[in-house]
């Protein structure tokens, strides 16, 4: 049975999951193993676990972790694979019969942005007609390193209309929020015929309820489709042919 959420519920376990992830160019399954493995990076914090040099591990069995996540271990060596490429995790080797260290990375977070921004709020209040030039300097440099983030949104809008091959795309998807010009689009269904409409529906709903965007939505496509292929390779064609006699 489900219950609605009152002031007294008690939430069950769940897993920290970094909002950074929601960006990240890596599959749903490494997303998930890294929330799994910082998880378990807190209790080895807890029970002080630390090397030498201060840092803090993991151990961790990948058959438990396919267990857990209900995958194959195969898979779980692909999504560990995809950790350290990112940058995300270190393994260290440890030797025969000796479990290997985990090592669960994190971003570093800029600690000045909230200061900045409620400087560059106090100063909105002032008429900006009564600054000096330094005061306006200073403001006009503050608020470009505050935001770049809109640096990234106004390109994002003029790839938009543009398009990665300069052409002037159209909007695809449920949502009419996949922008491909009709050469992208045809070259997208060239390399992948089977897969490439499916894709461009999941991307439009995952735009539409994330809020979320990419630089380029022709580049997202083809990641996407090219992590499909390595996550999920298709299959040889079964033989159907048989001899003169033989009956299937």
């Amino acid at each position: 049975m489900t219950e609605y959420i009152t002031a007294d519920t008690t939430i069950p376990p769940f897993l920290p999951y970094p909002r950074f992830l929601l960006k990240m160019d890596v599959s749903q399954t490494a997303k998930l193993l890294y929330s799994l493995l910082l998880d378990r990076s807190t209790l080895s914090q807890k029970n002080g676990w630390q090397d030498s040099e201060g840092r803090t591990y993991i151990v961790y069995p990948i058959t438990e972790i396919a267990e857990i996540l209900d995958k194959s271990a195969m898979t779980v060596h692909s999504a560990l694979n995809e950790l350290d490429a990112s940058g995300l995790l270190v393994r260290e080797r440890r030797g025969f019969s000796t479990p290997n260290r985990l090592y669960v990375k994190v971003p570093e977070v800029p600690v000045v942005k909230e200061t900045l921004d409620m400087t560059s709020r106090k100063l909105d209040t002032v008429p900006k007609e009564n600054f000096t030039n330094d005061v306006k300097k200073t403001l006009d440099t503050t608020s470009r390193k505050l935001y770049p983030n809109q640096l990234n949104i106004n390109k994002l809008k003029e790839n938009q209309t543009k398009g990665a091959s300069g052409e002037p795309p159209a909007p695809f998807g449920r949502y009419k929020n996949v922008f491909l010009s009709e050469s992208e689009y045809a070259e997208l269904k060239g390399e992948y015929p089977d897969s490439i409409d499916r894709l461009i529906e999941e991307m439009s709903r995952y735009i539409s309820y994330s809020g979320n965007d990419y630089m380029c939505h022709a580049a997202a496509l083809s990641s996407w489709a090219e992590r499909e292929k390595k996550e999920n390779p298709k299959k040889g064609i079964p033989d159907y042919s048989y001899k003169e006699g033989e009956s299937l």
